[in-house]
């Protein structure tokens, strides 16, 4: 009986074709459930009521650098003059007015940029979470840092103390490179602001060119670990 048995294991027809399949599959399954790719456009929201005549002065506050860094950048393109930080913080100083760090009041913002000859000041606010996530694009896993944001800017007059014009912009997938993500929400959300492309989840694709790496995302959640898992406000809400 175990003889017989034996045997007829061993003479279990294998069809190698089949085996070759089950084997594609499973490659294919594991190496798409976790992959990386471009996303084409965050949602965003935002109106204007007016826009800045060219050459007009205007300073970039709060958020992070790297957010003030890119607003700042665009609008230059845009045709704007944009006074650097540090002039209005040489001006505070020599006003005795605290502008550093996070406590401060748009009010003295306002009124330290009208003193260096701006007519608006944009205020930038990023939210940003970050998640360790579990990467399996190279076929093996390994740990990467992965974000989602939301990046917010209103330009404020700083005679009348009126929103001109306002945009956000929100990722609608977690991205690994966080300088390219945050810079390209910037921009959507400044396009919007200005009329250059609807709210929503569309826009054209030469309002802000996607560049290499730029918001490089995961198709599918990724395995997280929920102990790391955090969300961060960079920039707390202004006072009025």
């Amino acid at each position: 009986m175990a003889n017989g048995r034996g045997k007829s294991l061993l003479n279990v027809p294998r069809n190698p074709a089949n085996l070759f399949n089950s084997l594609v599959l499973l490659l294919l399954a594991t190496a798409g459930c976790h992959g990386y790719t471009l996303v084409e456009t965050p949602t965003t929201d935002g109106f204007h009521s007016k826009l800045p005549a060219p050459y007009t002065r205007a300073v970039v506050w709060g958020g992070r650098p790297d957010t003030a860094q890119s607003a700042s950048t665009w609008l230059l393109k845009k045709g704007l003059l944009v006074v650097d930080q540090t002039k209005v913080l040489q001006t505070a100083a020599d006003q005795k007015v605290n502008l550093s760090g996070y406590q401060y009041l748009e009010t003295d913002v306002l009124r330290m940029a009208k003193l260096v000859g701006a007519r608006l000041v944009v205020f930038s606010n990023a939210e940003v979470g970050s998640w360790e996530a579990l990467d399996w694009s190279n076929g093996f896993p390994h740990s990467q840092r992965v974000y989602s944001a939301t990046i917010s800017l209103r330009a404020v007059d700083v005679n009348t103390g009126e929103i001109e014009w306002s945009g956000k912009a929100q990722s609608t997938e977690r991205f690994s490179n966080i300088e390219e993500g945050v810079s390209l929400l910037t921009c959507h959300a400044l396009a919007t602001a200005w009329g250059m492309r609807n709210p929503g989840a569309t826009a054209p694709e030469n309002v802000c060119p996607r560049g290499s790496g730029v918001m490089i995302t995961e198709t599918h959640r990724p395995s997280t670990n929920p102990t790391s898992s955090g969300r961060e406000n960079l920039t707390p809400s202004m006072n009025n």
